[in-house]
């Protein structure tokens, strides 16, 4: 049992370490995930219409990179657009994010 325990926790740290890649294109993912997330913030709350298509542009905007099978973009786009919302304007990010509440 201590054996599989340890294999384990040497898979765990090989895998983490494999998941670090970067890519080409991080920065411009990250920077098109803040303007995607910037473009949300500005727009009226009670405009649901306008809501939905920002989010439609930014999934659009992040497509580019899955269109590109790049996963470290996408994940950089990604982690930028959710840092920017939970940064600038968290009842939105927690509405937008709900499972992201329930790992506190």
């Amino acid at each position: 049992m201590k054996q599989l325990c340890c294999w384990i926790v040497v898979l765990a740290v090989l895998l983490g370490g494999c998941g670090e890649k970067k890519s080409p294109l991080d920065a411009e993912a990250r920077d098109s995930g803040m303007r995607s997330a910037a473009a949300l913030v500005a727009i009226d709350h009670t405009d649901t219409m306008s809501m939905e298509r920002a989010v439609m542009d930014a999934k659009a905007k992040q497509s580019v990179y899955v269109l590109k099978r790049d996963s470290a973009a996408v994940r950089a786009f990604d982690e930028a657009f959710r840092s920017y919302l939970k940064e600038k304007d968290r009842p939105l990010y927690n509405s937008i994010f709900p499972e992201e509440n329930k790992k506190r």
